[in-house]
């Protein structure tokens, strides 16, 4: 980690009065350069998550930096709001950091997760000096793919995002009885349970979910693609759980905004942490590996920094043309880089294999398999889901300690063996099969209560048996009642079979040859999200006893349940 140079702090004035705080590197405060800004919610001091340790890096060739705290955190004033302000505040600390003697030449954002989505929120008003951004791991529409994924509360992330300090440090104990929450009534206040007192950010992440008079926070749409003209560079992972904004943006550029043919993408075997720095950790510089049950080789790392930096030089100082295909991809598993200019392929053949049972596919034990061969009249699958016996998202690490399946590739064999989890296996492989793109589980199921939440999670099982979960959330899910949309909600009738589309998102990914595909099926994963009590009421506010329900799964001739897979043919390797 680099030692951080001197530096001196500035108040940005804003258009409201507000006045956000910000520390400046430059070796020369009178002498115009360049400058890389971040604008960030998580504390811009050197005991925060920020890129203020690459300050050297970017001042040794060149460039200025600075690193303000957004309204409401660090020294900033007024209050946070989670991606409601950064529109127009990020526009104008652009436009007073231009005017100041030691920026000069323009300004380029440089970011991650939230840092990373302000780049974006800034480019929507185009400010003149705004000239290039590399926003890693970044979001499009943080209610839909953070808060309510599948329009099922995202619990753990909300409650220990939602409540941390104005310096933008965690306040829940690392050592969390997570169990101990699930009697809570109403979810909404355990923050108050735990605190002492609400939680704000908390409780506007739960205010997501319907138009109920709550501010909403920025969600990317192609007119909003269509209005930005700033080149970009992204880097994300396969394991990221920002990996679906990231690709948002690049799609959303690539086929609306006049810049198109400066929008670039990398995805590499990363995890948010390791993202915006080629798989290392961005506060440190090491090497994330192995991640999980995941060896990344050498190859799968990039010296991220150099690239961003040509890219910069292109655009702010008039340096070489940087040259990248649009799309630069590792796929896992044959451990390789696929290139093309579009994400996701337009080569790839959406392929469907359809789950099959003798109707008891419950456990490791049971007699699920995944065939390309369409069902004919099979039995559906049951299990019984208890709200307060749910389906944990926490398997221990090498020393024990609970981590969460969120971002961990991992072999998930230890949640499998129970009667409320429904599992399909493939045969194994002939051949290899590659798929890049979003894959998706199209699930025909109903249940006795009057709402239930589904969850999914594929696996690649090796010929020892050992499994690797994969995609960048620890499940895909849906609600039955969010079964068209998360915007749609609508009521539900017990026992009637609906279709659910559950998306396990970006994959990038090999099953080898003698390999097998495992796909889990269940109603709860917890405390990733907070288990649906079936009452039919919202699970936030909700003061009625869970009650126990029967779920069931349909894969027959009419009811078809599948993984719809996008299927590649790589090209061969060099000798």
């Amino acid at each position: 980690m680099e030692a951080s140079p001197p530096f001196f702090t500035v108040r940005v004035p804003l258009r409201d009065g507000i006045t956000l705080a910000a520390d400046v590197f430059t070796p020369d405060r009178d002498v115009a350069r360049p400058l890389v800004l971040e604008v960030t919610p998580y504390g811009r001091g050197p005991d925060g998550m920020n890129f203020r340790n690459e300050a050297a890096f970017w001042l040794s060739r060149g460039y200025a930096v600075a690193v303000a705290d957004c309204r409401g955190k660090g020294d900033s004033q007024g209050e946070f709001e989670a991606f409601v302000h950064e529109r127009a505040d990020c526009f104008d600390v652009i436009e007073w950091l231009a005017e100041q003697p030691f920026c000069g030449g323009g300004i380029g954002m440089r970011g991650s997760s939230y840092t990373g989505t302000n780049p974006w929120c800034a480019a929507l008003d185009r400010p003149a000096h705004l000239k290039v951004i590399s926003p890693s791991a970044s979001t499009a529409n943080i209610r839909d793919e953070i808060t309510w994924f599948g329009g099922i509360f995202m619990f753990e992330h909300s409650l220990t995002w939602g409540s941390r300090s104005r310096e933008g440090h965690p306040v829940l104990p690392p050592d969390l009885d997570w169990d101990a929450l699930l009697a809570h009534r109403p979810m909404i206040t355990v923050d108050e349970y735990l605190l002492g007192k609400a939680s704000p950010g908390f409780r506007q992440m739960a205010a997501y979910s319907r138009g109920d008079g709550a501010v909403h926070p920025q969600a990317f749409a192609a007119t909003d693609h269509a209005s930005i003209d700033v080149p970009s560079l992204a880097l994300t992972g396969w394991q990221d759980g920002c990996l679906a904004g990231t690709l948002a943006h690049f799609q959303g550029m690539r086929l609306h905004s006049v810049a198109r043919d400066t929008q670039y993408l990398v995805v590499g075997p990363w995890d948010h942490i390791g993202a915006p720095d080629g798989g290392h950790d961005y506060l440190t510089g090491q090497a994330v590996s192995p991640l999980g049950d995941l060896a990344i080789p050498a190859h799968g790392f990039v010296a991220a920094r150099e690239m961003i930096c040509t890219f910069f030089d292109q655009h702010l100082k008039g340096g070489p043309t940087f040259r990248a295909p649009g799309a630069r991809l590792f796929i896992t598993g044959s451990n390789r880089w696929f290139e093309a200019e579009d994400y996701p392929p337009p080569a790839a053949d959406q392929r469907a294999l359809y789950l099959h049972s003798g109707g008891q596919a419950n456990g490791l034990r049971g007699d699920g398999t995944l065939a390309w061969a369409v069902p004919a009249h099979e039995t559906a699958d049951e299990f019984v889901h208890d709200p307060l016996l749910p389906v944990p998202s926490r398997l221990p690490d090498a020393t024990g300690k609970m981590r969460s399946l969120r971002e961990w590739p991992r072999d998930l064999a230890p949640l499998l063996d129970r009667t409320d989890v429904l599992v399909y296996v493939s045969s194994p492989l002939f051949t290899d099969l590659s798929v890049v793109g979003n894959v998706v589980l199209h699930l025909v199921a109903a249940s006795d209560a009057l709402d239930a939440d589904f969850f999914c999670r594929l696996e690649d099982v090796a010929p020892d048996g050992r499994g690797m979960r994969l995609g960048s959330h620890g499940a895909a899910r849906r609600r039955l009642r969010a079964r068209g949309g998360p915007s749609a909600e609508e009521s539900y009738v017990p026992g009637v079979a609906v279709a659910l589309m559950l998306d396990l998102g970006g994959i990038g990914h090999t099953f080898m040859a003698g390999h097998r595909l495992r796909l889990s099926v269940c109603s709860s994963a917890y405390p990733e999200a907070f288990p649906n009590p079936g009452t039919g009421e919202p699970v936030t506010t909700s003061t009625a006893e869970p009650r126990v329900a029967r779920q069931r799964v349909f894969h027959d001739g009419a009811r078809p349940s599948w993984l719809e897979l996008p299927v590649v043919s790589l090209p061969p390797t060099e000798a």
